[in-house]
């Protein structure tokens, strides 16, 4: 008997056999559409880390651009340059806004290469929208020539503007290096990597005047009367006749400010204060001990110890005493300042018929004024020439005819060179510059920088230091022996003075003991915080070298000696210290600031790397 299947079983079998068949058809079919998404993600995100990359690119070298265009001050430019660098920014920052990208930075590999990427896009436009656009608009705002209508005074505007910027960028500069030191370098790509380091390195470079930006503008401010008058004393040190901070103080002027307004209110010169009284100031019993009465009853010696602080509450408790006037601020300038503010301002024609330059006013002011009036009895004829050069200059530089960014980069250069210096009566002011090169101070610790301080001072009575070179060399071995660390520091006295010059040196320039015979010159040399001194000896001998007892000063240890000098001689002292066990930061010497500057040499082994 021939039997068939029933229909339904072969439709099922049918059925089972189209199932089996078409399996693999799908499951091609669904690795094709996963390969495909995979490809389209690969292509979405290498189309958009491309445009990222790109924008990122073109900022870096957008940023180099402004920095070049504000150095020379050409604020249409850079705001030009910024319109451009910001729709980069804005670009790379929302490229990378979603939350895909996000989870696609837990990739291996990859991963932290996009992380690096939004963190760079995030930090540069946050930078630039929040701080670099908004105050190049207030930069190019600026004009100094600008009145104010009421008082005809500077006019404040784009200063207040100026005040939330600024408030504003501390954090903002935080939080961009707080995302690139998120970054992991050692996993990122070559060209990435340069755009991390550029952009990191602008951070890191700006982020600390970010951050001094507010208080700096609201000391600015306050400086300016913005919210009540103010007096501010420009004190005036002459280098021929050395101390610790430059030099002799011997010519001042009163500046008085109120709302802008900045007039010359009083001009004086030491000989109009009563010298051999001290002021009624408080100074540590060190120092006393260390320069003597005349730091506290001569204001010309005010500026004996390296400590501006010190020397600026003298001078006000002299002009409170004998002038009655209440000093808000002192200012101090030397002529090595003035020569680099000649350079903004350009030559500056005096009633005397001389002509300042850049070029010659620090022989002018520290030697020439002195063979032109070579008497004791000239002094008056010397102090008054110095005090119309002075007066002068400050005039120039408040009318605000001056090329701006040559007087931004004379202020700055005078700044680290130690020829101007400034301090404020107010305690939240003062504190507001501390640990700045401006403030006039040696480092509290060892912490942040090792410094080691080298200062002269002109015991001879005399403007002999314009023939007079120094140079110190100094090693450490900081980075091998951290507990006790020790220091050497060797220091060179010069006289450049020949015979035959000695003999016509001028009255005023010649020591009052001595002649042209022979000069004295007091040195004093400071060790780190905590340290103390291990010996002083002499290497070469001028005319006499005379090594005085060690001393304590300013939580420091200090060695101390005479060197007597006759004409073109060398003196050559080393001093050594040992510190106490802590930490310590790059070493540096600092010092004096010479007519002839002093020849500073830092051992390699100091480098810690």
């Amino acid at each position: 008997m021939n039997s068939r299947p029933p229909h339904h079983a072969a439709t099922r079998a049918q059925a089972r056999y189209q199932r089996t068949a078409s399996t693999p058809s799908r499951r091609k079919k669904a690795i094709k559409i996963t390969l495909f998404v995979i490809l389209a993600i690969v292509v979405w995100f290498g189309v958009r880390s491309a445009i990222v990359a790109f924008n990122l690119y073109s900022a870096k070298n957008l940023l180099a651009d402004v920095q070049t265009q504000a150095s020379a001050g050409d604020f249409e430019a850079v705001s030009n340059t910024m319109d451009d660098l910001q729709f980069h920014t804005a670009s790379a920052a929302a490229g990378t806004f979603d939350p895909t990208w996000r989870a696609a930075e837990f990739l291996p590999f990859a991963g932290t290469n996009l992380h690096a990427v939004r963190m760079l896009a995030e930090s540069a436009n946050d930078i630039v929208v929040n701080v670099a656009s908004p105050a190049v608009d207030v930069a190019a705002s600026i004009d100094l020539t600008a009145r104010n209508p009421e008082n005809g005074g500077f006019d404040l505007t784009p200063l207040q503007n100026a005040k939330p910027i600024a408030a504003a960028a501390g954090p903002v500069f935080a939080d961009s290096a707080s995302r690139i030191d998120s970054i992991n370098e050692s996993g990122i790509v070559g060209p990435l990597k340069d755009i991390v380091d550029q952009i990191g390195g602008i951070i890191t470079d700006v982020a600390p005047i970010a951050e001094s930006a507010e208080p700096l503008l609201n000391l600015a401010g306050a400086a300016l009367g913005d919210t009540e008058p103010r007096n501010y004393l420009l004190a005036f040190q002459n280098n021929a006749e050395s101390t610790a901070l430059g030099g002799s103080a011997a010519s001042y002027t009163l500046i008085h400010t109120d709302n802008g307004s900045v007039t010359i209110a009083d001009q004086a010169n030491s000989g109009d204060f009563e010298e051999g009284i001290a002021v009624d100031v408080p100074v540590d019993q060190s120092a006393i001990d260390l320069y003597g009465s005349y730091l506290i009853d001569h204001i010309n010696t005010s500026t004996s110890r390296p400590d501006f602080p010190t020397a600026a509450s003298i001078m006000q408790g002299f002009w409170q005493r004998d002038r009655g006037v209440t000093v808000d601020g002192v200012i101090s300038l030397d002529p090595i300042a003035l020569a680099l503010m000649l350079e903004a301002t350009g030559d500056i024609p005096l009633n005397s018929g001389d002509v300042l330059t850049s070029d010659n006013a620090v022989d002018l002011l520290t030697n020439g004024v002195y063979m032109r009036y070579p008497d004791n009895e000239d002094q008056p004829l010397a102090d008054a020439f110095f005090a119309e050069a002075a007066s002068t200059i400050v005039g120039k530089v408040m009318s605000a005819d001056f090329d701006i960014p040559k007087m931004v980069t004379a202020v700055s250069t005078g700044v680290e060179q130690g020829d101007i210096m400034m301090w404020n009566s107010r305690v939240e002011e003062q504190s507001s510059i501390d640990g700045m090169k401006i403030q006039g101070t040696l480092p509290a610790d060892n912490s942040e920088s090792t410094a080691i301080g080298v200062y002269y001072r002109d015991t001879s009575a005399s403007k002999i230091d314009y023939y007079l070179e120094t140079g110190t060399s100094t090693t450490s071995d900081i980075c091998s022996a951290p507990v006790n660390p020790s220091f050497s520091t060797t220091v060179r006295l010069t006289s450049t003075l020949t015979r035959e010059e000695s003999r016509n040196l001028p009255e005023y320039v010649a020591s009052r003991d001595w002649g042209g015979t022979k000069f004295r010159t007091e040195v004093f040399v400071y060790g780190p915080v905590g340290g103390s001194v291990t010996g002083t000896t002499v290497t070469s001998e001028g005319l006499e070298t005379v090594i005085t007892p060690t001393a304590n000063d300013l939580n420091r240890p200090v060695a101390t000696f005479f060197a007597y000098l006759a004409p073109g001689e060398t003196t050559t002292v080393n001093v050594s210290f040992v510190g106490p066990e802590g930490a310590y930061g790059p070493l540096e010497v600092v010092g004096t600031p010479m007519i002839n500057p002093t020849n500073t040499v830092v051992d390699a082994i100091a480098d810690c790397g």
